[in-house]
């Protein structure tokens, strides 16, 4: 169980990296413009949280988001053996 969890924290957190990107470049851009401290600063103020919640939602629902997509996984194989049985008998 704790491999899956690292799995959706790993995942979550890549997930949200592109939102905390362009909210860092943003908060760090415009600290930087106006004189309220040094780019990274705001960069990695905005980004690290963006990313740490991420992973953890990864690790609190990781089981959950598992069932989902197994169960998701056999619904749609389950459905496809369905409709190949259904035009055999079609012939």
């Amino acid at each position: 169980m704790e491999n899956q969890s690292e799995f959706w924290e790993n995942v979550s957190a890549v997930v949200v990296t592109p939102v905390a990107i362009a909210a860092g470049l943003a908060k760090g851009t415009y600290d930087a413009s106006t004189d309220h401290g040094a780019f990274i600063e705001g960069f990695t103020g905005a980004a690290t949280p963006i990313i740490r919640a991420g992973k953890n939602f990864g690790a609190e629902h990781g089981p959950t988001i598992t069932k989902g997509v197994v169960t998701g996984a056999a619904g749609a194989l389950g459905a496809r053996i369905v409709s190949a049985g259904l035009r055999s008998l079609r012939l």
